[in-house]
C-alpha cells in the first residue's frame, strides 16, 4: 500500500467513527424501579441508526434506552409497549 492509500484509509476510518450516532443506554426492568435513573452514553454500531426508548406498561414494568435499527423502530409493538425513536445524538 502506498502512502496516499494509507492516509486515505486512516481518514475514512476516523471519519466513520466520528459520525457514529450516540445514544443513552440503560435498562431498568424492575417493578420497584421501572424508570432509568442512571444512563451511560454509548456509540452505536454500524447499522444502528436510531436511538430508542421503550417503556413497558403493566404487567411488564420497565424502561430501556439504547441504539436500534430503523427496522426495529418501524416494526409493530404490543399495546403495552410505548416506543420512541429518534436519530440525533442522545435524543432518547
Amino acid at each position: 500500500m502506498g502512502p496516499r492509500v494509507s492516509v486515505l484509509f486512516v481518514f475514512v476510518a476516523v471519519l466513520s467513527v466520528a459520525q457514529a450516532l450516540k445514544c443513552n443506554y440503560c435498562q431498568s426492568i424492575e417493578r420497584n424501579h421501572p424508570t432509568c435513573e442512571q444512563m451511560e452514553e454509548i456509540d452505536c454500531s454500524v447499522g444502528l441508526t436510531q436511538c430508542i426508548r421503550l417503556i413497558f406498561h403493566e404487567p411488564a414494568y420497565g424502561e430501556v434506552r439504547r441504539c436500534a435499527s430503523t427496522k426495529e423502530c418501524e416494526d409493530d409493538v404490543p399495546d403495552l409497549v410505548e416506543r420512541e425513536c429518534c436519530n440525533t445524538d442522545f435524543c432518547n
